[in-house]
Parts: structure tokens; C-alpha cells; sequence
């Protein structure tokens, strides 16, 4: 027998000391697919479940793969098999797992993953969220090894010493993620209908579609560079009395969230009411920074005008009537907003009245936004915290 060990919360009623052996004594490993190269991919009656559905899931999605042809010389994945992937970028990213909860026919795994398939030890909800805990994660990222990618080996994984409860502790544990889970999927999708109702809005404001009743008069094209300005002044300040804005630290919707670092040698200034505009892409994103002023990343624009209403300001910069022109010199690897092309640009502007209502309106939206951004954020929160004092 193994080791015996107590969680630091449990449901009540269950006492029992939990049980600790290798994962490899509890069930075997398989191989994903061999001897294919990329013609093999792409078509076929068969199915193959991708990298990153394996990746992103703790429970896989049915609906992430991809065809291939059926070979019978391959494993076949199996209702509750687990998956690994075996090679990332960083430590931090191998050996993530994923429980298949699918029953299709002729359905295969990725050759960057390994499957696991269990003896009946586990229940499987349990087996999905117990191996995305912070404690085997821990141990995943102490056995990777590598210099610019890292890999981690089968037998590797399957010495792994995993703990468990018995059977009817488990399936307390798996209905009680899942449902966090369900919460936390509910909230998202909230989310994505914001975000589609404010695209869509968008698009039929600054298309002139729709418009706020009493204002008929039409907008005016105005040329880019009379109408926006970037802020280019030195910044005086030593930086400790100031704040520098991380590219990756701005959330859509919510402004400024998590921790603000002081990495940057930018001297560049941002003061309240500027518009934060990323040039980079895929972190091309619009922010409106109400109350707070410091210095800026050089990837990031602070962005103001002396005619223009400062939300309409920021409702603009998400529109395609700005996010064109601002691609139009897009590099090929890294596309990039460059200030040229909006300074050429031309863009048509209603009256200031009509300027302040749009700003309004979608100040609102940014606002129901960050209040769904915050409560997936406090959901992701708690499932942690109880994932770390539920696991051993």
C-alpha cells in the first residue's frame, strides 16, 4: 500500500485517509500517432483529438479534432482515457492533461500527446480536475527538461505518486468542479453576447445605421492626424511615482487588471482620459484609461485629441473605421499599427452632442463587461483555491 494522506478540506462524513501510488500502477499508457506526415492529416472517416484541445481542456472537447483516415495499426482513444501532452515551450505548459469523455468510433490522439487509460481506480471528473491541480502540475514542471523547448517522457509521467479518496469521496470532488465549471461556462458565454452586442454596435453607429434619436445632421470626414494625437512628452517623474502599463496587463473591458511591473525604460507619458491603443497584434486592443496617469510601454500609444469627446475617443479607436487604416502597413509576421497610416487616414465624426452619447453608451458597455470579466476572474479564484486545499 502507499502512503496515506489528509486533504486540508474535505465534505463532511468522510474521514478516511486518502491513498498515494504511481499513476502507472493504477493503469497503462499508449502512444499517440506514428508514422503519419502531413498529407496523412486534413481528410478521412476517421477523427484524431488535436494538441490543443488536449492543451486548453481539462475535460476534452468533443468537437476539437480533426480528420484522418482510419488505420487500424493505431491506438484508439476510449471513453475516460486521459491525455498528456508531452512538448512546450516552457515547463510550465508540459505534461497538461485532458480527460475524453467522448464515444465516437475511429477516434485517435495527436502525436505530440500520450493517452492513459485507468484501471477503474478513479472517477473520471475527479481524475480530470485532480491532475490540473497545483500540486501535480508542480510536479510536472520539476520533470520537464530541455533548454529552448521542453519534453517530458511517458514513463516519466506515469511515476508520478497520485493521490486519491475512495470512490464516493471522488465523485463529491468531480460533481462539485464540474459544477464550478458550469458557472464559470455561463458567465463566459454572458461575455461573448456583450462583446458581439457591442461589435455589432459598433458597426451600425460608426456606419451611420444607427443613430441616437434627434440627430439627423451628417458626419463630417475629418483627416486623421487633425483630429487624434499621440503623447510624446518626457516624463519628468522618477518612475516610482509612476505606473508602467504592461502591453499584456490590459483586459479587454476592465482597463487595468492584475499586477503592474516597472520593466520598461519608455519616458513617455499617458495622463487620465487618454486612450491606450497596443500596436501590436494579437495584442491589438483599445482601452479607455479613466483615472490614473504614468508612463507608457513603447508598444502601446496614449492617444488623445483636442477636438474630439475623449470616450467617443476610445469608441472610434475599436472601430474598423480606425482599426483599417491602422493595418494597412501590417507586417507579415507581426502585423503592426502604424501612426503613419492613421495620420493619413480619414475618418467621419458627428457633432460633439452626438460624439458625448456614443462615448456614453459604450462606456456602459465597457462597464456590464468588466463586471462579467470580474466575476469569471473571482469564479477562477475560488476553483483554485478549493482545488489546492481539495488535492493532496
Amino acid at each position: 500500500m502507499g502512503k496515506k494522506l489528509q486533504p486540508k478540506l474535505r465534505f463532511r462524513g468522510f474521514t478516511d485517509d486518502w491513498e498515494q501510488h504511481k499513476l502507472g500502477s493504477l493503469g497503462t499508457s499508449y502512444s499517440g500517432l506514428s508514422g503519419k506526415d502531413k498529407t496523412d492529416f486534413g481528410h478521412g472517416s476517421g477523427s484524431y483529438i488535436t494538441y490543443l484541445n488536449v492543451f486548453q481542456n481539462p475535460i476534452a472537447d468533443i468537437d476539437g479534432t480533426d480528420r484522418i483516415e482510419i488505420d487500424p495499426k493505431q491506438n484508439t482513444v476510449h471513453y475516460g482515457d486521459v491525455f498528456f501532452t508531452v512538448s512546450s515551450e516552457t515547463p510550465e505548459e508540459v505534461g497538461m492533461s485532458s480527460v475524453w469523455f467522448g464515444n465516437q468510433q475511429n477516434i485517435y490522439l495527436n502525436s505530440f500527446c500520450f493517452g492513459y487509460r485507468q484501471n477503474g481506480t478513479f472517477d473520471t471528473k475527479y481524475l480530470a480536475y485532480m491532475l490540473r491541480s497545483r500540486s501535480i502540475r508542480n510536479r510536472m514542471k520539476v520533470l520537464a527538461q530541455g533548454i529552448s523547448r521542453f519534453n517530458i517522457s511517458q514513463r516519466r509521467v506515469m511515476d508520478i505518486e497520485v493521490s486519491f479518496p475512495s470512490m464516493d469521496e471522488q465523485q463529491k470532488i468531480g460533481v462539485l468542479c464540474g459544477k464550478l465549471d458550469q458557472l464559470t461556462d455561463a458567465e463566459k458565454r454572458k461575455l461573448d453576447l456583450l462583446k458581439q452586442k457591442k461589435k455589432a454596435l459598433l458597426h451600425q453607429i460608426f456606419e451611420q445605421k444607427l443613430r441616437f434619436k434627434g440627430y439627423n445632421n451628417p458626419w463630417e470626414r475629418r483627416k486623421g492626424s487633425d483630429i487624434i494625437h499621440v503623447r510624446k512628452e518626457t516624463n519628468s517623474k522618477p518612475l516610482t511615482d509612476t505606473v508602467d502599463i504592461e502591453l499584456e496587463n490590459l483586459i479587454e473591458g476592465g482597463g487595468l487588471q492584475g499586477d503592474i511591473s516597472l520593466r520598461t525604460s519608455s519616458t513617455s507619458v499617458f495622463r487620465e482620459h487618454d486612450t491606450l491603443f497596443g500596436r501590436l497584434r494579437p495584442y491589438l486592443r483599445k482601452f479607455w484609461l479613466a483615472d490614473i496617469s504614468g508612463v507608457k510601454s513603447g508598444e502601446i500609444w496614449a492617444l488623445f485629441s483636442p477636438t474630439l469627446k475623449s470616450e467617443f475617443l476610445y469608441a472610434l479607436t475599436q472601430s474598423a473605421q480606425f482599426l483599417n487604416p491602422a493595418l494597412q502597413t501590417a507586417g507579415t509576421k507581426m502585423p503592426r499599427a502604424e501612426w503613419k497610416a492613421i495620420a493619413e487616414a480619414c475618418f467621419t465624426i458627428p457633432e460633439t452632442d452626438e460624439q458625448e452619447k456614443i462615448g456614453q453608451l459604450f462606456r456602459q458597455l465597457e462597464h456590464l463587461t468588466a463586471v462579467e470579466t470580474r466575476k469569471i476572474d473571482l469564479l477562477s479564484v475560488k476553483k483554485k483555491a478549493l482545488l489546492q486545499k481539495m488535492f493532496v
